[in-house]
């Protein structure tokens, strides 16, 4: 808008200067040929060199005189006529200028008047010499005369652009709004609306924005009830089913039966779990241990399974504020993982510790199949299971790592992963560090 405001001025002013040039030329010549002529009037009267510097001085012009008994000159400057481009002017009628004197008439028969690299230049031929003007070239004074248009055309320009910007900002900050929503709905946060200040078009996009904001959490949060509501339910027919199974003779079939109700209790606890995690009624039993001597514990209990985990520890203190038997329940299920998804004959499962900042940060790298890059995101999204087909044989039923998140997140730390098909998948989680420790 901008751009094309300043050419549409650009265009209008051209076009207007050149009608003004074309109807002002004539103008501006018979006035300028006057002028010189009465000059001439001037110094004929006076016609000495004293005078003409008089002239000089006041008017800031270079006068010289060529008469048929002396030729002077005010000062230096003037260039070759030669080279100056002169066009010629003359009354409309052809008929010349008659000066008065007191000496009695005189006549301008010819008047010129050009140009030379910018230095204005006229010549008067009269019946008793020829008259040269040229402007005195004094760089600084013209500048000095310019120097307050140029400051008032730049403030002028400063003023614009400041305005045009602010305007511009005025009306584009509902798209900044926009951005920012867009931003904080792709992190989860359904909360987010947007100011509804404005009456127009841009004022109406916000409005929608927020109405499909609200009814996304409406439904994600239907679709959390529904799961909280159907998990209970199911709890009084398992145990009443497990209690059945008691009474049941042991045989093949039994042992079938009560390792599915033991799987189905094991998944509706990891879900109210997870659920009692993100209520604002659920609460971590926080305790300061060393992250160092946990996570060795922890992998101690893998030692038999193949091919291994190996940690890097180096014996330092890594104190953290954490709820211990939640953060061991998701190392458990990243290392569960890493192993169910490692081949025989793969190296081990690295497992380093390091401080980063105000963070501890845990590394996890197997060297697994690995996982897609556009399904890293949705691995830690309830039921989400990379293998379509949902075997048992590839995995549990998706609720592992949502749980390990929000266990992380509850603890104000994140995980996050990367990975490439066939080169394995590393896990990183960061959690706060203990401040008031000294490692």
């Amino acid at each position: 808008m901008l751009v094309s405001g300043t050419l549409l001025v650009i265009g209008i002013i051209s076009v207007s200067w050149h009608g003004f040039r074309e109807s002002q030329k004539t103008f501006l010549r018979n006035n300028l040929a006057y002028y010189s002529s009465y000059l001439v009037s001037d110094l004929k009267d006076n016609l000495n060199l004293q005078h003409a510097q008089k002239l000089s001085k006041r008017l800031l012009l270079i006068i010289r005189y060529e008469g048929e008994d002396n030729s002077w000159q005010t000062g230096t400057g003037i260039p070759p006529l030669h080279k100056v481009h002169f066009r010629k002017w003359s009354e409309s009628s052809g008929s010349p200028f008659i000066l008065n004197s007191q000496s009695g008439k005189s006549v301008v028969t010819n008047v010129r008047f050009g140009r030379y690299r910018g230095q204005l230049v006229v010549t008067v031929v009269t019946n008793f010499g020829r008259f040269i003007f040229a402007k005195k070239s004094e760089k600084w004074h013209e500048m000095r005369l310019g120097i307050p248009w140029i400051l008032s055309i730049l403030g002028l320009t400063g003023l614009i652009l400041t305005l045009t910007l602010m305007t511009m900002r005025w009306i584009m900050k509902p798209i900044n709004w926009l951005s920012e929503g867009v931003s904080a709905i792709g992190d989860g946060n359904l909360g987010y609306r947007l100011p509804e200040k404005r009456g127009d078009e841009l004022g109406k996009l916000a409005l929608a924005f927020n109405k499909m904001s609200e009814r996304l959490r409406e439904m994600l949060e239907a679709r959390e009830r529904l799961l909280l509501d159907v998990s209970h339910e199911l709890r009084s027919p398992l145990t009443r089913m497990k209690v059945a199974l008691e009474f049941v003779q042991e045989d093949k079939t039994r042992d079938s039966l009560l390792g599915d109700v033991q799987e189905m209790e094991q998944m509706l606890t990891e879900i109210l779990e997870t659920a009692r995690l993100k209520s604002e009624h659920g609460k971590l039993e926080l305790q300061t241990v060393d992250l160092n001597k946990l996570i060795q514990e922890v992998c101690s209990e893998f030692d038999r399974k193949i091919p291994g985990i190996h940690f890097d520890g180096d014996g330092r203190e890594y104190m953290v504020h954490i709820d211990v038997e939640q953060i061991q329940t998701v190392l458990k299920n990243i290392f569960v993982n890493a192993l169910k998804y490692s081949v025989l004959g793969n190296d081990p499962v690295q497992v380093r510790l390091s401080e980063d900042a105000s963070e501890c940060i845990i590394e996890i790298q197997d060297q697994g199949q690995g996982i897609p890059e556009d399904q890293l995101e949705l691995i830690f999204e309830p039921f989400y299971r990379v293998d379509k087909s949902r075997t048992k044989l590839t995995g549990g039923y998706g609720l592992g790592l949502s749980m390990c998140k929000t266990i992380i997140e509850a603890h104000g730390g994140r995980i996050s992963v990367r990975s490439k098909p066939g080169e394995g998948a590393a896990f990183c989680i960061r959690l706060p560090a203990d401040s008031t420790e000294n490692n």
